[in-house]
Protein backbone atom coordinates (compact mmCIF):
# COMPACT_ATOMS: atom_id res chain seq x y z
CA UNK A 1 0.00 0.00 0.00
CA UNK A 2 1.57 3.27 -0.83
CA UNK A 3 1.80 6.49 1.09
CA UNK A 4 -0.63 8.34 -0.66
CA UNK A 5 -3.16 5.63 -0.27
CA UNK A 6 -2.27 5.63 3.91
CA UNK A 7 -2.60 9.54 4.13
CA UNK A 8 -6.01 9.30 2.67
CA UNK A 9 -7.60 6.19 4.66
CA UNK A 10 -6.30 8.30 7.93
CA UNK A 11 -8.09 11.40 6.35
CA UNK A 12 -10.74 9.20 6.12
CA UNK A 13 -11.36 8.09 9.30
CA UNK A 14 -10.30 11.52 10.69
CA UNK A 15 -13.31 12.83 8.79
CA UNK A 16 -15.45 9.80 9.51
CA UNK A 17 -15.02 10.81 13.59
CA UNK A 18 -16.29 13.91 12.82
CA UNK A 19 -19.15 12.94 11.17
CA UNK A 20 -19.73 10.04 13.48
CA UNK A 21 -17.97 10.32 16.72
CA UNK A 22 -16.29 7.20 17.89
CA UNK A 23 -12.71 6.44 19.66
CA UNK A 24 -11.09 2.68 20.27
CA UNK A 25 -11.82 2.64 24.30
CA UNK A 26 -8.45 1.59 25.22
CA UNK A 27 -6.17 4.17 23.68
CA UNK A 28 -9.01 6.93 22.39
CA UNK A 29 -7.91 7.03 18.62
CA UNK A 30 -10.75 8.39 16.78
CA UNK A 31 -12.77 6.46 14.26
CA UNK A 32 -12.32 3.26 15.65
CA UNK A 33 -14.48 0.94 17.38
CA UNK A 34 -11.08 -0.97 19.26
CA UNK A 35 -7.72 -0.64 17.29
CA UNK A 36 -5.94 -3.89 15.89
CA UNK A 37 -2.82 -3.38 18.47
CA UNK A 38 -5.22 -3.11 21.50
CA UNK A 39 -7.45 -5.89 20.64
CA UNK A 40 -4.37 -8.16 20.40
CA UNK A 41 -3.48 -7.07 24.23
CA UNK A 42 -6.21 -9.26 25.32
CA UNK A 43 -4.87 -12.20 23.13
CA UNK A 44 -2.77 -14.80 25.81
CA UNK A 45 1.17 -14.98 24.37
CA UNK A 46 0.40 -18.26 22.60
CA UNK A 47 -2.74 -20.16 20.89
CA UNK A 48 -4.49 -21.84 23.99
CA UNK A 49 -5.37 -25.70 22.85
CA UNK A 50 -7.75 -28.23 24.41
CA UNK A 51 -8.74 -31.50 22.81
CA UNK A 52 -12.06 -33.24 23.76
CA UNK A 53 -12.18 -36.57 22.32
CA UNK A 54 -11.51 -36.27 18.51
CA UNK A 55 -12.29 -31.91 18.07
CA UNK A 56 -9.34 -29.45 18.64
CA UNK A 57 -10.07 -26.53 19.99
CA UNK A 58 -7.77 -23.37 19.89
CA UNK A 59 -8.44 -20.02 21.58
CA UNK A 60 -6.70 -16.73 21.05
CA UNK A 61 -7.46 -15.87 25.40
CA UNK A 62 -8.41 -17.07 28.87
CA UNK A 63 -11.88 -15.89 29.98
CA UNK A 64 -10.90 -14.83 33.49
CA UNK A 65 -8.70 -12.35 32.05
CA UNK A 66 -9.90 -9.16 31.03
CA UNK A 67 -11.38 -10.22 27.82
CA UNK A 68 -14.90 -11.07 29.36
CA UNK A 69 -15.39 -7.87 29.92
CA UNK A 70 -15.44 -6.95 26.20
CA UNK A 71 -17.46 -10.55 25.76
CA UNK A 72 -20.05 -9.58 28.45
CA UNK A 73 -20.41 -5.91 26.08
CA UNK A 74 -21.23 -8.21 22.54
CA UNK A 75 -22.77 -10.51 24.50
CA UNK A 76 -24.85 -9.19 26.56
CA UNK A 77 -24.84 -5.56 26.15
CA UNK A 78 -24.97 -5.43 22.65
CA UNK A 79 -22.24 -3.66 21.35
CA UNK A 80 -22.13 -5.71 18.07
CA UNK A 81 -19.30 -3.65 16.75
CA UNK A 82 -17.04 -5.06 18.86
CA UNK A 83 -17.24 -8.81 17.47
CA UNK A 84 -15.75 -8.09 13.55
CA UNK A 85 -12.41 -6.55 14.55
CA UNK A 86 -12.05 -9.38 17.62
CA UNK A 87 -12.40 -11.60 14.46
CA UNK A 88 -9.89 -10.25 12.28
CA UNK A 89 -7.46 -10.46 15.02
CA UNK A 90 -8.46 -14.23 15.88
CA UNK A 91 -7.67 -14.83 12.32
CA UNK A 92 -4.48 -13.04 12.28
CA UNK A 93 -3.43 -15.11 15.99
CA UNK A 94 -4.38 -18.80 14.72
CA UNK A 95 -2.71 -20.59 11.07
CA UNK A 96 -5.28 -20.91 8.73
CA UNK A 97 -6.95 -24.01 8.66
CA UNK A 98 -7.68 -25.64 5.84
CA UNK A 99 -11.18 -25.20 5.67
CA UNK A 100 -13.83 -24.70 2.72
CA UNK A 101 -16.37 -22.74 5.11
CA UNK A 102 -16.31 -21.00 8.85
CA UNK A 103 -19.34 -22.46 10.81
CA UNK A 104 -20.26 -20.30 13.86
CA UNK A 105 -22.54 -22.35 16.48
CA UNK A 106 -25.73 -21.11 15.97
CA UNK A 107 -27.84 -18.53 18.54
CA UNK A 108 -30.08 -20.04 20.43
CA UNK A 109 -33.90 -20.59 20.21
CA UNK A 110 -35.57 -17.66 21.03
CA UNK A 111 -32.02 -15.73 22.23
CA UNK A 112 -33.39 -11.81 23.16
CA UNK A 113 -30.40 -10.86 21.27
CA UNK A 114 -31.14 -9.75 17.83
CA UNK A 115 -27.86 -10.76 16.11
CA UNK A 116 -25.44 -14.11 16.31
CA UNK A 117 -21.93 -13.22 17.96
CA UNK A 118 -20.41 -16.29 16.77
CA UNK A 119 -21.25 -15.16 13.26
CA UNK A 120 -20.26 -11.94 13.66
CA UNK A 121 -17.12 -12.86 14.43
CA UNK A 122 -16.49 -15.07 11.83
CA UNK A 123 -17.25 -12.95 9.29
CA UNK A 124 -14.19 -10.67 10.39
CA UNK A 125 -12.16 -13.88 9.97
CA UNK A 126 -13.49 -14.42 6.98
CA UNK A 127 -12.25 -11.03 5.70
CA UNK A 128 -8.41 -11.99 6.32
CA UNK A 129 -8.69 -15.70 6.32
CA UNK A 130 -11.03 -15.27 2.66
CA UNK A 131 -12.76 -18.31 3.85
CA UNK A 132 -16.32 -18.23 3.30
CA UNK A 133 -19.43 -18.82 6.03
CA UNK A 134 -21.50 -21.42 6.31
CA UNK A 135 -25.13 -20.49 7.51
CA UNK A 136 -28.13 -22.49 7.87
CA UNK A 137 -27.10 -24.16 11.48
CA UNK A 138 -29.55 -24.60 13.75
CA UNK A 139 -30.42 -25.50 17.67
CA UNK A 140 -33.41 -28.10 17.35
CA UNK A 141 -35.54 -26.91 20.05
CA UNK A 142 -34.82 -24.51 22.69
CA UNK A 143 -32.49 -24.50 25.53
CA UNK A 144 -31.57 -22.99 28.69
CA UNK A 145 -29.27 -20.30 28.58
CA UNK A 146 -25.41 -21.87 28.42
CA UNK A 147 -23.86 -19.59 30.73
CA UNK A 148 -26.22 -19.95 33.37
CA UNK A 149 -25.52 -23.63 33.41
CA UNK A 150 -23.04 -25.83 35.62
CA UNK A 151 -20.29 -27.94 34.11
CA UNK A 152 -21.97 -31.37 34.78
CA UNK A 153 -25.33 -30.20 33.30
CA UNK A 154 -23.87 -28.57 29.91
CA UNK A 155 -21.94 -31.74 29.86
CA UNK A 156 -25.63 -33.86 28.96
CA UNK A 157 -25.89 -31.62 25.81
CA UNK A 158 -26.59 -34.32 22.95
CA UNK A 159 -25.42 -34.06 19.08
CA UNK A 160 -29.35 -33.71 17.70
CA UNK A 161 -29.52 -30.80 19.92
CA UNK A 162 -28.41 -29.05 16.33
CA UNK A 163 -29.99 -29.32 13.03
CA UNK A 164 -27.59 -29.33 10.13
CA UNK A 165 -28.61 -28.50 6.44
CA UNK A 166 -27.42 -31.30 4.44
CA UNK A 167 -25.61 -28.68 1.51
CA UNK A 168 -22.42 -29.33 4.48
CA UNK A 169 -21.55 -33.02 2.96
CA UNK A 170 -18.15 -33.31 2.26
CA UNK A 171 -17.14 -29.69 3.58
CA UNK A 172 -14.37 -29.13 5.48
CA UNK A 173 -15.45 -26.94 8.25
CA UNK A 174 -13.39 -24.70 10.86
CA UNK A 175 -16.18 -23.91 14.15
CA UNK A 176 -16.48 -20.61 15.49
CA UNK A 177 -17.78 -19.59 18.67
CA UNK A 178 -17.03 -16.69 21.56
CA UNK A 179 -15.96 -18.97 24.62
CA UNK A 180 -15.37 -22.62 25.11
CA UNK A 181 -16.78 -23.60 28.88
CA UNK A 182 -16.41 -27.37 29.08
CA UNK A 183 -16.49 -27.30 25.21
CA UNK A 184 -19.13 -29.27 24.95
CA UNK A 185 -21.00 -27.51 22.61
CA UNK A 186 -17.99 -27.22 20.22
CA UNK A 187 -18.23 -31.21 20.04
CA UNK A 188 -21.77 -31.85 20.05
CA UNK A 189 -22.22 -29.29 17.06
CA UNK A 190 -18.68 -30.68 15.60
CA UNK A 191 -20.64 -34.32 15.64
CA UNK A 192 -23.73 -32.87 14.30
CA UNK A 193 -21.60 -31.23 11.46
CA UNK A 194 -19.79 -35.15 10.63
CA UNK A 195 -23.16 -36.88 11.23
CA UNK A 196 -24.21 -34.85 8.23
CA UNK A 197 -20.68 -36.10 5.97
CA UNK A 198 -18.61 -32.56 7.07
CA UNK A 199 -15.50 -32.89 7.99
CA UNK A 200 -14.51 -30.71 10.95
CA UNK A 201 -10.74 -29.32 10.89
CA UNK A 202 -11.19 -27.96 14.39
CA UNK A 203 -13.08 -25.34 16.88
CA UNK A 204 -11.55 -21.71 17.19
CA UNK A 205 -13.11 -19.33 19.85
CA UNK A 206 -12.19 -15.85 20.94
CA UNK A 207 -11.63 -17.07 24.81
CA UNK A 208 -11.48 -20.09 26.65
CA UNK A 209 -12.41 -21.12 30.51
CA UNK A 210 -9.50 -22.71 32.31
CA UNK A 211 -9.56 -26.18 33.86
Amino acid sequence: MNLYTEHAKSFAKIFLHFLFPVSCPVCGRPAEIICPDCAKKFFAEKIIHKKIENLEIFSASWYHTDINQIISLFKYSGVRAFCKPFGREMAKFFPKPDADYLAPVPLHVKSKRNYNQALEIAKGMSEIWNIKIFEGAEWSREMPNRAGLRAEERMKLNSDAFIIPKKIKALRVAIIDDVCTTGMTLLRFSQACEYKGAHVVGAYTLAAVSG
